[in-house]
């Protein structure tokens, strides 16, 4: 008789096929990898998968849903009204790729591409960029407060520059600038940025 299938562990096998799903997509890139990569790297059969996510859609739109969870706890892990933003900025940008499998920037830059092919993923991607700008909008309102100096309308655009300054450096990495140069860089630019939407200007940077 096969033991009861308990709740924990439905949740950490759906855990694991969001982390080998991720790690497959990194490694062949979105497009490439079907179901079946997936369930060979994990040892089940394809059909387990099934009784989880309906598509590979479905499952990348759950690992998208946990990279914003994830990336709305480092950010409010973070004092960024106090100290050096620098050190702070260095820390976030840090924080923010630890722990990713090998070959994540490949997979955006693959993904980015893919979307000019594939009009149902370009509008999946767009989404997502959005609920980062939010994110961030959303958390700059609740950290800064009366420092603002911006309205919200500018603040937004101001947080669009500093996802394409991200996703920017990135980008770099791939061409052959060191992690050191992308980060230094990062913790020099984006404490300029700050200032710019709130009334830090004479603040260290």
């Amino acid at each position: 008789m096969c033991p009861r299938v308990t709740q924990n562990y439905k949740k950490e096998l759906r855990q694991r096929i969001l982390r080998a799903a991720y790690s497959e997509f990194c490694r062949k890139g979105y497009d490439k990898t079907n179901l079946d990569d997936v369930a060979e790297s994990l040892g089940i059969a394809r059909g387990t998968i099934y009784l989880y996510f309906r598509s590979k859609r479905e499952i990348l739109n759950a690992i998208s849903t946990a990279s914003l969870a994830r990336l709305s706890r480092i950010l409010k892990g973070h004092d960024w009204t106090r100290g050096d933003i620098a050190s702070t900025a260095r820390a976030f940008y840090r924080e923010t790729k630890a722990g990713l499998p090998k070959g994540s920037e490949k997979m955006d830059i693959e993904m980015m591409a893919e979307s000019t092919r594939n009009p149902s993923l370009k509008k999946h991607r767009l989404a997502e960029s959005r609920r980062v700008q939010q994110i961030i909008v959303n958390f700059i309102e609740t950290q800064f407060g009366e420092q603002i100096s911006q309205k919200e309308i500018e603040i937004k655009e101001i947080v669009i520059g500093a996802i394409a300054l991200y996703y920017g450096m990135e980008m770099l990495r791939l061409q052959g600038y060191t992690n050191q140069e992308i980060e230094d860089s990062w913790a020099r630019t984006l404490p300029l940025i700050i200032s710019g939407i709130t009334k830090t200007n004479k603040r260290k940077v």
